[in-house]
């Protein structure tokens, strides 16, 4: 074997030896501590706070001296914190006495609600230990025992066992492909960006990867996802930033970035959304051969993201879970609308300040929330198809070729049939290409008709490729569900200016997380390149720049969430897809302050400055602070809580059952039963229904008809949590009887059930 280090120059051979060395060394420590992490996994206990146990039929933690303890109730049961499918062995180790009056009672442990074993403990206390795997499906686990309770003389408590140690942990088991793909990856990372890079650089993302790898092996739980998704799209992402950014720092920023994002389902909690299994739910019925519905027989448009719908049907054909893949796709989608947002940052703004303006993107938890976190709906993949067709339009408004506005018209047709906001986007940049065309080619020679037909030859490639696409769609849409409009703007909509109230107040709630003072920077960054000349059409002129088409998609997309009054989910939602066109707009008015007249001045100064309120915006829009935490694990929360109940209604209940709910994603897409949706997301009837004071409640949860729904729909079961829509349990006694059931999680849910005398 040649050498190759053979004839260089002995300082060149040390350091491409040392370079290879540092490289072994990051490689190794992260394979060793991969390997001693998994051999060392997360224990749950009641005490610890990250991972504390879920559990009924338990009282508060006691004290005697040191000796720390908790009385248990006849029957009691510990449930891991989270839903996991992991094929793990569990060992449960439980220390704890009977100290019943009468003797020690018979214990009979269980693992949900089935019978382990039945012992009869000793009078000192005793340690118990079970080895078992978690149940199969999306049950969880769930351990629990039942004895013969006492109640003291001086407590009025039903008290069962006195348990000083309860701790449940996954059996060590080494994953491989983490193991050691992860420190493959590492190489492969290295290798792709020290083709482009030098070796500092190189070996700065390396150590930036392996250390963030280390943390988030470190931080990871089971959940949805194994860690290996999270790790292997998140190396991936690092290496294309390296072809994406040429500056080294940029290169060196943005592979950090890519960090930041890929495991930020790591560092916060997953979660779901309701509405995402409303989409999921048509899905299936398309597959199953019931068409695009969500009740087989009831044609209602009650989605509004076709193509989203259409990738779940397909996962679901090719016999995929639509939630896993939710999931996976959100981390993917995440970090694509990173990397794509410093690409088109850098022409606008330079790379120093188009990776400022990627850390706005990045940092973000209005956009994490709804990519890299979950959620399963489309609001990061349409963020994605606008933030493309931008870029697109804007590198053909360079180059001036007609085939990347065939590309651009293409891309905005994806994003319309993803979200219905996509064709005002698209509008608004017919409109920006008019009026470029327009100005630029205006001439005392040329008339107005000759101006317009000039701009309209210049829009018709973006417009033909975005009607080739588009126009089909809604042919079949409206010959399909027989509306104009999907059924959900019915829906939400009709509250006048009550609505409009509530969609600024909306808008000054993102505008309070996201930037704060510095979207006045936004707001004044199309005057940027004309900051140091006056002109008697400044605006006009501005507004035909990119800068200006940013900030005219950015003010139209603001003024229609204002009017539609918002909606209701954490983190401002309707404002995701448009956070990486602000983020440019809000770097992009920093770096022409940097260039003022004053900011000569003092040029150190005036970077550091904006460098500083960067990085405060950022640090502000990543820590939301507990509030939103709340919100999103709450939501999170109940979204299972629906799909158990769900299940229970699929095998408990005859296929001709139906529910009424106002959460109806989950429960229906897990139940297979007809769902009545109580706010007419899925109703044609009470979309329609005048409501008083329309705009001033909950977006998306105004409309209602009690009265249809008991006598025109006659749901056979309705859940308790919703008996205040029709007017409280006195009004459903009428012509239900109350039931309760214990779902496969363990949750004890009460049901309304349809008498069978009801009319």
């Amino acid at each position: 074997m040649t050498d190759r280090t053979a004839g260089l120059p002995r300082r060149a051979r040390y350091a491409i030896y040392s370079e290879l060395l540092i490289l072994a060394v990051f490689i190794a420590l992260c394979a060793a501590y991969l390997i001693v992490v998994q051999h060392n996994p997360v224990r749950y206990t009641f005490d610890e706070a990250r991972d504390r146990l879920d559990g009924r039929g338990w009282y508060g933690v006691e004290q005697n001296g040191s000796f720390t303890y908790r009385w248990s109730a006849g029957s009691a049961e510990a449930r891991l914190p989270l839903r996991h499918k992991s094929r793990r062995t569990y060992v449960i180790t439980l220390t704890a006495q009977s100290l019943h009056p009468e003797g020690p009672q018979p214990i009979r442990f269980l693992l949900n609600d089935r019978l382990l074993t039945e012992v009869t403990p000793d009078r000192e206390a005793r340690t118990y230990r079970f080895l078992l795997a978690p149940a199969g499906g999306d049950a969880g686990m769930r351990f629990g025992f039942s004895t013969r309770p006492f109640r003291p003389a001086d407590d009025n408590r039903d008290l069962g066992l006195l348990v000083s140690r309860l701790v449940i942990q996954p059996t060590p088991a080494l994953d491989w492909i983490l193991a050691f793909g992860a420190p493959v990856g590492l190489m492969v990372l290295w290798g792709s960006i020290r083709r482009r890079a030098a070796r500092r650089p190189a070996l700065a993302v390396v150590a930036i990867h392996t250390l963030a790898l280390m943390t988030a092996a470190t931080l990871y739980r089971p959940t949805a996802l194994p860690c290996t998704w999270f790790a292997f799209p998140t190396l991936t992402a690092a290496a294309l930033s390296v072809f994406i950014a040429q500056a080294t720092p940029a290169r060196i920023g943005l592979a950090a970035l890519t960090a930041l994002v890929g495991y930020s389902g790591v560092i916060w909690p997953l979660a779901f959304t309701d509405d995402a299994f409303i989409s999921f739910h048509y899905a299936r019925n398309l597959v199953a051969g019931h068409g695009l519905v969500f009740n087989p027989g009831e044609r209602v448009e009650g989605y509004t993201n076709f193509l989203w719908t259409m990738l779940a049907a397909l996962t679901i054909r090719l016999g995929g879970d639509p939630v896993f893949w939710g999931y996976a796709a959100g981390i993917v989608i995440g970090l694509a609308i990173t990397l794509v947002s410093y690409r088109i940052a850098v022409p606008l703004i330079g790379p120093g300040w188009g990776l400022a303006a990627t850390l706005l993107v990045a940092s973000s938890q209005s956009l994490l929330v709804y990519t890299a976190r979950g959620a399963g709906m489309e609001t990061g993949f349409f963020t994605l198809l606008i933030l493309l067709g931008c870029g697109m339009y804007l590198s053909a408004y360079r180059t001036r070729r007609s085939q990347r506005y065939l590309f651009a018209g293409a891309i905005f047709a994806l994003a319309a049939l993803t979200r219905p906001e996509g064709v005002m986007v698209f509008g608004l940049t017919v409109g920006h290409v008019l009026l470029v065309a327009m100005v630029g080619g205006s001439n005392a020679r040329e008339s107005r008709i000759d101006n317009v037909r000039t701009a309209m030859r210049s829009a018709l490639p973006l417009i033909i490729s975005f009607l080739v696409l588009f126009a089909p769609y809604f042919a079949w849409r409206w010959q399909y569900y027989g509306d104009l409009l999907p059924n959900t703007f019915y829906a939400k909509t009709g509250g006048g200016a009550q609505q409009w109230l509530r969609g600024l107040d909306y808008a000054v709630d993102f505008a309070l997380i996201f930037g704060g003072p510095l979207l006045l920077f936004a707001a004044a960054a199309p005057l940027a390149a004309f900051a140091d000349r006056s002109s008697r059409n400044q605006w006009h002129a501005a507004l035909t720049t990119p800068t200006g088409y940013l900030w005219l998609i950015c003010t139209a997309y603001t003024a229609y969430i204002i009017s539609i009054g918002g909606d209701h989910f954490p983190g401002e939602r309707f404002f995701a897809p448009i956070i990486p066109l602000l983020a440019i707009l809000i770097v992009t008015g920093l770096s022409a302050l940097t260039l003022s007249a004053l900011a000569r001045r003092a040029p150190r100064l005036a970077y550091a400055t904006a460098t500083v309120a960067v990085a405060i915006a950022a640090w502000l829009g990543l820590n939301r602070g507990e509030a939103l935490e709340q919100r999103v694990i709450g939501n999170d929360e109940s979204v299972w809580i629906w799909a158990d109940l769900g299940l229970w209604l699929n095998r408990n209940t005859p296929p001709d059952a139906s529910v009424a709910a106002a959460g109806i994603g989950a429960i229906a897409y897990y139940s297979q039963r007809e769902t009545i949706d109580l706010h007419g997301l899925t109703d044609r009837h009470i979309a329609r229904v005048a409501v008083e004071g329309m705009g001033s409640g909950p977006a998306g949860h105004e409309k209602r008809d009690p009265e249809y729904v008991l006598n025109v729909r006659k749901p056979t079961y309705i859940p308790r949590f919703w008996e205040d829509y029709f007017g409280g349990a006195a009004v459903l006694q009428q012509q239900y009887e109350l039931i309760t059931i214990r779902t496969d999680r363990g949750d004890d849910l009460q049901l309304w059930r349809r008498l069978p005398t009801a009319p």
